[in-house]
Formats: C-alpha cells, structure tokens, sequence
C-alpha cells in the first residue's frame, strides 16, 4: 500500500492553499463548525503546519476576511472598467450587490463576526472609502456631473440594489428579472434626479 505523497509549495502558495480550504470549508459547513483540525484533514498538512502560517484562528478568519475583501473590490473595478456606458456600470454594481448578499457569501460570514471583523474594522473602512471615492468617480464621468451629484446618484442605487438583493436573498424569485427591474429603477431615479 502506497501513501500520497504531500506535495511542498512555495510558502505563499501554501499560505493560499490553506485560506482557500478554510474558504471552502466555511461556505460548506459553517462557520461555526471550522475548526484548526477540520482545516488539517481539508487541507491534507499537519497541525503545525497550519500554525506555521496562522498563530492562531482567529488571525486565520481576520486574514481571510482581508483576502475575500481585497478580491471583490478588485472584481468591482475590474467590471466596472468593463462597463460601456452608464446602464452597464449600473448593472454590474447590482450584480456585485446580489453576489454579495448570497448564502455562501463568505465576506458577510466573517464581518458578521465581531472577534473577527473590529480589529479590522479601520482597514475595512478605509478600503470601503477608496472603493467608493473609485466608484463616484467612475459615476461621475458617465453621467458628466459633479462629484457631490455623483454620490447622491450612487447612495440611492446602492440602497436601491442592496434592497433588492436582500429582497433576493430571504424570497428567491429569478434573479436575472430582479435585477433587470433594478437597474431600470436605478435608471429612472437618476431621470428623476434630472442627472441623467
């Protein structure tokens, strides 16, 4: 009888590898049930091997919730460089909105957690601040307005989708109509704001 051989990985590589299976295993079991040894067996390493890299769970979760944050601010960039025109720019802030309020959305799972999330709390704030400073500008060169009414314009979609996509999330429905009809409310707020 043979044993797998474990494979050695360069030591970001494994860092990644383990938030990847700690990722996974928290989207598929819970948060509640992730465990330092669950990780281990997921993972296919020894516990010290994991303690390496992280000290202790908690600086696991924290590091992960940068990671996760970190990606989908750049997925929203790099869509929204994407987009063609302002419709476009509208829906895939919207869809980034419904991506974000899915079950398995391991971001939500961890800033629910206080432990995790407060130590955190000022750099998750300030990457939410360059986020949307990146977002009024975007807006603003779409819709050829000032700042101050680029902001306006893009605190009442955001509720406006944020909403829908809570909305998603508690009643199902079909997700593509839902946000079709997000965007064509989105679209006449902005008319109705005489910005467009």
């Amino acid at each position: 009888m043979t044993t797998a051989k474990r494979t050695r990985l360069a030591p970001h590589h494994r860092r990644m590898q383990l938030l990847d299976c700690a990722r996974s295993l928290i989207v598929d079991r819970g948060l509640s049930s992730f465990t330092m040894d669950a990780l281990a067996k997921e993972a296919q390493v020894s516990h010290p091997l994991i303690y390496k890299y992280f000290a202790t769970r908690l600086n696991l979760l924290q590091e992960l919730l940068l990671r996760e944050s970190k990606e989908i601010g750049n997925e929203l960039e790099h869509q929204i460089a994407g987009a063609s025109d302002y419709r476009a720019f509208i829906a895939r802030v919207v869809e980034v909105n419904f991506e974000q309020f899915s079950d398995n959305n391991i971001i939500n799972m961890l800033r629910g957690q206080p432990d995790v999330y407060d130590s955190l709390a000022d750099i998750e704030k300030k990457r939410r601040r360059v986020m949307a400073k990146y977002l009024v500008k975007s807006l603003s060169g779409y819709l050829n307005v000032e700042s101050m009414h680029a902001e306006q314009v893009l605190v009442l979609a955001s509720g406006a989708s944020q909403a829908a996509a809570a909305q998603y999330h508690r009643y199902g429905g079909n997700k593509t109509e839902l946000i079709e009809a997000t965007v064509l409310f989105i679209l006449g707020g902005t008319k109705a704001l005489q910005i467009d």
